[in-house]
């Protein structure tokens, strides 16, 4: 096992070790639930920090150190102070605050403590996920193998010894280079020294892992970056590699939460790595400047990887790659690795779903099962499109406030099949408290919107009692000639979805769940729109409009 010092002392307890780590606690394999792992994005993970928690992290093997926003660092109260300037890609020194960051558990794996860098609030949010953290190689140690198979819906951390590859997995060498930068520019007249005074030095980048590979006709000198969703490459090379530029608006933030904007993106029809192959892969400028003179020519991200799972050995320099299988296939050991955090339903994933053809269009309906009432779930649905037609799964997120869902979807998914693949009790945020739904490919949390003209207002999805009504009585019992139609058969439950234009009035009503009464029905609907008007609904702008669902037993809501 080759051990380099990583510059300050505490960064060696992570490389020099041998065997389980110092700190860790006992055992030679440790298994880790990744949220969203059928995404193909970060991998992600629910940790808990000094009793706190949880809190969504993401792995990053070319981080030197674990690091935590300071959100965390407040809510946790742990101390914080300053420490060695980060290299960021742009061969800078810049300034960064550190934390003693104690008692980290994530899953089966305890750490009892751990000097961890601070970056802001929000720096590192991905794809509508808020991400509290990043876990470095003071985690993903060099004495272990890291892995993670979505598939299976885990990541894991193995020793060497209890390592064993896959079967019939396709092995990847790589060589270690580390930087030889002598540019290293710490920002002017600021220099970072310990209690005693001393200068700190700054802290060189973890060495890339190079391995050859074929993008188009050509091939690099590309390094195996498992902490990053998208690839990287030179713009200067983009016509050598045969890359199709696109446009884009995405910001992304290196290992030392250095931040960059990116408007054009490139992309290969096929990427070639030893036996391993991957088609569309996207490409953003490679603008690293900390290994100018390395030959690293650019850097493979998870899109790569996307059709295995990966396992990374740094005492033996090779990637042991295994072909995924069918999702479908694994559903059942994916939605156990939460254990007891979704619970067992009648309905996988504890939702039903289905297309309904409205009077607004095609519409997607998903209940909570009552087993899976008031917590906050996540759900992946594979989509088997009708033939002739193309349609992305869609990802649904419904807050412990929300049981039901009524939204618009494309046209496209017309006469498709909904399969639930995966459930999560993490989900991302939506613009309301009524839950909300995405389609893969489409979420922008870390990416800004489009330019061009104004944009049609977004209709969100809130909970009727985060709004407030103005006129309308709640309670709209059966009138006299609805209980006359209904010849002494009580209504039963009926759910009206309503929808508010900005100025708060209803626009429209659809009944979700009938009464059983006809009558009934429309009495509410009339009712409603002749009566109901609310509060105007703003978040962070001005107000606009909003959908809701009004659940009435006969009595009111």
């Amino acid at each position: 096992m080759q051990c380099k010092a990583r510059g300050f002392l505490w960064l060696l307890v992570a490389g020099c070790s041998v065997g389980t780590p110092p700190g860790f606690s006992g055992g030679d394999r440790w298994v880790f639930p990744l949220v969203g792992p059928l995404e193909d994005g970060l991998l992600v993970t629910p940790v808990s920090v000094h009793g706190h928690g949880p809190y969504l992290f993401a792995f990053d093997p070319d981080a030197n150190v674990t690091a935590i926003s300071k959100d965390l660092v407040e809510e946790a109260g742990l101390r914080m102070g300053t420490g060695p300037h980060r290299i960021d890609e742009s061969d800078t020194g810049q300034i960064r605050f550190y934390a003693e960051m104690l008692d980290l558990k994530v899953a089966n794996l305890t750490i009892d403590r751990r000097d961890v860098m601070v970056f802001p609030p929000r720096l590192y949010d991905t794809e509508g996920r808020h991400i509290d953290g990043i876990l470095g190689r003071d985690l993903i140690a060099d004495s272990l193998v890291f892995g993670f198979d979505r598939d299976q819906g885990i990541a894991t951390l193995s020793t060497v010894k209890a390592f064993t590859p896959p079967a019939g997995a396709i092995e990847i060498k790589y060589q270690s280079v580390s930087s030889r930068s002598s540019a290293f520019t710490p920002n002017p007249g600021q220099v970072q020294a310990d209690a005693s005074g001393t200068a700190l030095p700054d802290v060189p980048p973890v060495p890339r892992r190079l391995a050859t590979t074929q993008i188009g006709d050509a091939r690099f000198a590309m390094h195996l970056d498992l902490g990053a969703a998208a690839s990287q490459l030179p713009e200067g090379s983009w016509a050598k590699a045969q890359l199709t530029p696109t446009e884009v608006k995405l910001h992304l933030v290196d290992e030392a939460a250095t931040g960059r904007q990116v408007a054009t993106a490139g992309v290969a029809a096929g990427v070639r790595l030893g036996a391993a192959k991957a088609e569309h892969i996207l490409f953003v400028p490679y603008v690293e400047k900390r290994f100018a003179t390395e030959g690293v020519d650019g850097a493979l991200g998870l899109n790569f990887f996307r059709p295995y799972a990966v396992y990374a050995s740094w005492d033996r320099n090779t990637y042991y790659l295994s072909p995924r299988g069918d999702a479908a296939a694994t559903t059942v050991a994916r939605l156990g690795r939460w254990g007891i955090e979704v619970l067992p339903c009648p309905h996988p994933g504890c939702v039903s779903a289905e297309l309904v053809a409205g009077d607004a269009g095609l519409e997607l309906h998903v209940m909570r099962d009552p087993e899976a009432a008031h917590r906050a779930l996540e759900v992946f649905f594979g989509v088997t499109p009708a033939p002739g037609k193309a349609a992305a799964p869609l990802i649904v997120a419904l807050p412990a406030s929300a049981d039901t869902l009524l939204t618009g979807v494309p046209a496209e998914y017309a006469g498709a099949t909904l399969t639930v693949l995966d459930a999560s009790p993490f989900p991302r945020s939506c613009p309301g408290a009524g839950g909300c739904m995405v389609q893969l490919g489409s979420i922008t949390g870390d990416a800004e919107a489009e330019p061009g003209g104004p944009a049609a207002p977004a209709v969100r999805n809130v909970a009727i009692d985060k709004l407030h009504r103005l006129t309308g009585e709640p309670a709209i019992p059966p009138s006299d000639d609805v209980r006359k139609a209904a010849a002494g058969k009580p209504p039963g439950v009926a759910i009206v979805k309503l929808c508010l234009l900005a100025d708060g009035k209803v626009e429209s009503t659809k009944i979700v769940k009938p009464s059983g009464v006809p009558a009934y029905d429309a009495q509410l609907q009339r009712t409603i729109q002749a009566t109901w008007t609310f509060e105007p609904v703003a978040a962070d702008g001005p107000p606009g409009p909003v959908c809701t669902q009004v659940t009435f037993l006969s009595r009111g809501p």
